[in-house]
C-alpha cells in the first residue's frame, strides 16, 4: 500500500515518487474498511502537497463509496462531505484518497447548536433536487438478512451465568416479522441519497469552523433511502452519549425539520415513522454488533460497557416499534385513544 500511496501523490502533485517521504500510520474506527493517514514530506517543501491525507481501502462491493463522494463534489457546491482527491487500485482492492478532516473537536456535541448543524446539514442532503446516484446495492435484501441473523444471535447471546443479554425476544420477533411491511412503509414517502450511518463517530466538526457546516465521513453505506433513517441514526446515537442531546431530542428533530424545503410538524404520523426508521437501522446490524461484544470474551470492560448501554436503549426502541406495529393491527377504534406515542423516555422537552 505504501508504494501505491507515494505513487499516487507523485502523480497528483506532479513530483518525483523518489522527493517523497510517506509515513502511513493505521487509523482505529473503520469496521468494514480499513482506514489509514499518511503523512506527507517533499524533499523541497512542496507548498501544495498537504501534510496529511486520509486513505479507506476499500474491498470488493464497497467501492461505490468513491462513487457516493464524487456525486456529492459533482452536484454541490459546498457537500457535507472532506474533499475526494483521487482513487487507484491496490492489488484486488480500490484505494480512495481523500482530505484530511484535521483538526476536529473531540467531543463537541454538548453544545446543542453544533448538534443542530447536523441535523440542518442532513435537511441539505435530504432536500437535494438533483438525481440521485445509482445504487446497485440491494440494501432490502441486506437488511432482511441482517434482521434473521440478529434474531439468531439474540437467541443465543448470554452471559456466563447464562442469562441472555436480550431479554424480550417477543418484540424482537415482532418486528423481525414485520420488517417488510416497515421498510415498505418507511419507502412509500419521497426517497432520496443518505448517508446511512450518521453518528458521532462519522461526524466532523472542525476546530474554528461554524458549527453549522460539520463534515459527514464514512459514506460506505449511503443509498437511496428514507431521510428519517438518517435522522434517526443521528438522534439516537447521539442521545446514548450525551445527555444534553437526549434531553433536547426534540429540540433537534425540529431543526431538521424547520430545514427542510418542506417543513413538516412533529406529529403522531412523524413520530411512527421516526420509530419504525430507528428499529430498522437496529436490525441492519448494530443490535447485533453490540451483542457481539458481548459475547466475545477478547472484548474490552470498556467496550463491553458500552454496548450493554447500547442494547439498553435498543430495548426501548425494539419495545416501541412493536407496540406501534401491534396498535395498526388491532380492529379500526380499538385501543386508539390518544397519541400514538409520545417522546418521553426519548427526550424531555417535548
Amino acid at each position: 500500500m505504501h508504494q501505491t500511496i507515494t505513487a499516487f501523490v507523485a502523480e497528483r502533485w506532479s513530483v518525483a515518487e523518489r522527493s517523497l517521504d510517506v509515513e502511513v500510520v493505521p487509523l482505529h474506527g473503520g469496521l468494514e474498511s480499513a482506514v489509514a493517514r499518511a503523512r506527507i514530506t517533499h524533499a523541497d517543501g512542496h507548498a501544495s502537497i498537504p501534510e496529511t491525507i486520509v486513505v479507506k481501502q476499500l474491498e470488493r462491493g464497497l467501492e461505490r463509496e468513491a462513487d457516493v463522494y464524487g456525486w456529492l463534489w459533482r452536484n454541490f457546491d459546498v457537500p457535507p462531505a472532506v474533499r475526494v482527491l483521487g482513487h487507484g487500485r491496490h492489488g484486488e482492492t480500490t484505494l480512495l484518497f481523500l482530505e484530511d478532516a484535521g483538526p476536529t473537536a473531540s467531543w463537541p456535541w454538548a453544545d446543542v447548536e453544533v448538534a443542530a448543524g447536523v441535523c440542518r446539514a442532513l435537511s441539505r442532503l435530504h432536500d437535494s433536487r438533483v438525481a440521485p446516484i445509482a445504487c446497485s446495492w440491494d440494501y432490502e435484501r441486506e437488511v432482511a438478512k441482517s434482521a434473521a441473523l440478529t434474531l439468531r444471535t439474540a437467541l443465543h447471546a448470554r452471559d456466563t451465568a447464562g442469562r441472555r443479554y436480550w431479554t424480550r425476544l417477543g418484540d424482537l420477533r415482532h418486528v423481525v416479522a414485520k420488517l417488510p411491511q416497515i421498510r415498505a412503509e418507511l419507502l412509500a414517502d419521497r426517497t432520496t441519497l443518505i448517508h446511512g450511518d450518521v453518528h458521532p463517530g462519522n461526524v466532523c466538526v472542525r476546530v474554528g469552523e461554524p458549527p453549522a457546516t460539520p463534515l459527514l465521513i464514512d459514506w460506505g453505506r449511503a443509498r437511496v433511502g428514507s431521510p428519517l433513517e438518517d435522522v434517526a441514526s443521528w438522534l439516537h446515537s447521539l442521545g446514548c452519549w450525551e445527555p444534553e442531546a437526549r434531553r433536547r431530542h426534540d429540540t433537534l428533530m425540529r431543526a431538521y425539520l424547520d430545514a427542510r424545503a418542506v417543513p413538516r410538524p412533529f406529529d403522531n404520523a412523524l413520530r411512527r415513522e421516526y420509530w419504525l426508521a430507528l428499529v430498522s437501522n437496529g436490525l441492519s446490524g448494530a443490535i447485533r454488533y453490540h451483542l457481539a461484544v458481548l459475547i466475545d470474551p477478547a472484548s474490552s470492560g470498556a467496550m463491553r460497557h458500552d454496548s450493554k448501554m447500547a442494547l439498553t436503549a435498543w430495548l426501548r426502541v425494539v419495545r416501541r416499534a412493536s407496540a406501534l406495529l401491534a396498535r395498526s393491527e388491532q380492529p379500526w377504534g380499538a385501543g386508539r385513544q390518544g397519541p400514538l406515542i409520545g417522546s418521553r423516555g426519548v427526550s424531555g422537552d417535548s
